[in-house]
């Protein structure tokens, strides 16, 4: 199983319209806020631990797009919108699009 260091430079999350690329470290980040801000491990979770770089990330399902939006959102809330990392913003206007 391939873990968020296989990210070497970045990583892909596809969404169904689209893929988005982010870069390793904001896709730890992104796995770091969901950990802190859930419970339970997510499925989304999962998903960013186990993807290696050949392949993306598979947020088409709505569900997985709502819970990966409600982390982003929190997390814009907490440090505001500029101070996302490179790529989050992104994926967050890709998933408001969805």
């Amino acid at each position: 199983m391939a873990t968020l260091a296989a990210w070497t430079k970045s990583g892909r999350v596809q969404l169904t319209s689209r893929t988005v690329t982010l870069p390793w470290d904001s896709a730890q980040g992104f796995v770091a806020r969901a950990l802190a801000a859930y419970p339970t491990v997510h499925s989304v979770v999962e998903r960013f631990r186990a993807v290696g770089t050949s392949r993306s990330v598979d947020l088409t399902d709505p569900s997985d797009g709502t819970f990966a939006l409600a982390v982003i959102e929190a997390w814009a809330a907490q440090i505001g919108e500029d101070a996302l990392p490179p790529g989050i913003a992104e994926l967050r206007d890709a998933l408001r699009e969805e």
